[in-house]
C-alpha cells in the first residue's frame, strides 16, 4: 500500500534526522567538528528520501595558549529545533501508519 510505504520512509527519515542531530550535539565541544545535515526530498513513487551530508562551513575561531583553534560549527539551539522537528515528523508518520493499518483492517472486514 502506497500510504504505508510513504509513512515508513518518513519514519526512517525522522530517525536519520534524530541520529544526525544527536551526533552534532555530542560533538558541540569538539574542535574542528563539522556538523551533519539531513536534506529531505521526494522519493520516487511517494514518500521521502533523506540524504545526510557534512556542512563545510567554518566554526568560530578562538585562541588558547597562543594557538588559534577552530571550534565546532554545530549550534545547540539549531540542534534542539532539529530534534523537535524530527520528533514531530516521527509522530505524524506513526499516526499516518496506524491510520492506514486501521483502514486496511476495515476494508478486509468488509470483504470477509
Amino acid at each position: 500500500m502506497i500510504s504505508s510505504s510513504a509513512s515508513v520512509s518518513g519514519i526512517r527519515a525522522a530517525f536519520k534526522m534524530l541520529d544526525a542531530s544527536a551526533h552534532n550535539t555530542a560533538n558541540l565541544n569538539t574542535d574542528g567538528f563539522k556538523k551533519h545535515a539531513v536534506l529531505l526530498s521526494e522519493a520516487n513513487g511517494g514518500g521521502v528520501f533523506a540524504k545526510e551530508s557534512v556542512t563545510a562551513s567554518a566554526g568560530p575561531l578562538y585562541m588558547s595558549n597562543g594557538n588559534i583553534y577552530e571550534a565546532s560549527n554545530a549550534d545547540y539551539g539549531e540542534e534542539a529545533v532539529n530534534q523537535i522537528i524530527a520528533r514531530q515528523m516521527l509522530s505524524a508518520n506513526i499516526a499516518a501508519l496506524k491510520t492506514a493499518d486501521s483502514m486496511q483492517k476495515s476494508l478486509l472486514d468488509l470483504f470477509a
